[in-house]
């Protein structure tokens, strides 16, 4: 596993990926537009901290400053041995991919895999040797297949590849107003089947599960950010402040405000 940090102030930066690495692009400072191949075309988006983009072998993909401040921005890239990827598919039956290159996405939320990045460029910076790199290279393979255990599929459920295909969809547009009917037209069913087997996997309605990731991206993102506490909402997909303090403050316990000041109070020495 390889893992590099990438700083970009003017024009567009491009990334080759080579043959046989898997590559996961997240910003460490700054947003930045990102233009890619998926689905037989090209398409772009805008990438925020705590976001990944996945990128399949041999694939290409061009990042360059948002409109209309173009402010600077940083990214990680990191670099996993498709061997190794590969080796872990292998051992899971049930893992709802079939190859590598079906991991590829150009937007996803992963706060996760987000916070993994700074803490392998540290350790890179700070001479971690091959060993530790081989270590988190398999647990970041045993991750990527199985991104989230409360998505794991039960009898009368969606398919893994069914779920594994909403629950990308959700994570790479929960910002947007996302409804029943897109989410069961990915799953190639009726509005009224899929709410039914999407409840019998997950334990949870579309409704709820794509709440708790839109909460799960608003605390990333007040830890991580200073944009004011009403964009932070906007941008995980609540209409208004008042709908998002009262969703948030459902399920975290507190407002959102008081959550940063929690984050900044606990970080400072």
């Amino acid at each position: 596993m390889e893992e590099r940090a990438a700083g970009h102030d003017s024009g567009t930066w491009t990334y080759q990926l080579p043959d046989q690495w898997f590559g996961i692009v997240t910003p460490i400072r700054g947003v930045c537009q990102i233009e890619g191949r998926e689905n037989h075309g090209w398409l772009r988006t805008t990438l925020s901290p705590g976001e990944v983009c996945r990128v399949a072998p041999n694939n290409l993909i061009r990042l360059s400053r948002t409109p209309p401040r173009r402010l600077p921005f940083e990214v990680v890239c990191i670099q996993l041995s498709v061997e190794v990827l590969q080796r872990a598919l292998d051992t899971h039956t049930t893992a709802p991919v079939r190859d590598v290159s079906e991991l590829q996405t150009l937007r996803a939320f992963d706060p996760h895999v987000a916070s993994m990045a700074q803490t392998l460029l540290h350790a890179r910076k700070t001479g971690a040797g091959e060993r530790y790199a081989l270590s988190a290279a398999h647990y970041l393979a045993e991750y990527l297949l199985h991104p989230r255990r409360d998505a794991s599929p039960r009898t009368g459920g969606l398919s893994p590849e069914q779920l594994q295909t909403v629950t990308t969809f959700m994570s790479a547009n929960f910002s947007s107003n996302i409804t029943l009917d897109q989410l069961a037209k990915e799953a190639g069913l009726s509005r009224y089947h899929f709410l039914r087997r999407f409840s019998a996997a997950t334990g949870k309605t579309p409704l709820q599960y794509l709440t708790e990731l839109r909460i799960e991206a608003a605390c990333y993102l007040l830890a991580v950010d200073n944009d004011p506490v009403s964009q932070v909402g906007r941008r995980c997909g609540f209409p208004n402040p008042e709908h998002f303090a009262r969703v948030f403050r459902k399920h975290v316990g507190c407002a959102p405000s008081q959550y940063r000041q929690q984050g900044q109070r606990a970080s400072s020495p």
